[in-house]
């Protein structure tokens, strides 16, 4: 099962692509703000990287806190937007 795990909730806008237990490719980079602008980019980075077109997520998973609230929805509208 390929899974994107997405966090956006503390000071970090990370996200990993897992198949099983591999990880197939995975980035975090510190941020207080501007997760928004840069969360689209860095999965659409990942995807390349991990090989995989987006219809091949079985998965997508997304931290619900805790955090900001700003954060929190950041990662929950795109993981729902997917």
């Amino acid at each position: 099962m390929i899974v994107l795990g997405l966090d956006t909730c503390l000071d970090a806008c990370s996200a990993a692509v897992i198949d099983g237990e591999t990880v197939l490719a995975a980035r975090s980079e510190p941020m207080a703000r501007g997760h928004q602008e840069r969360l689209a980019p860095l999965v659409r980075e990942l995807m390349i990287e991990a090989g995989l077109a987006f219809d091949r997520l079985d998965r997508v998973g997304v931290t619900v806190g805790p955090g900001s609230f700003t954060g929190l929805r950041v990662g929950v509208a795109f993981a729902k937007g997917l």
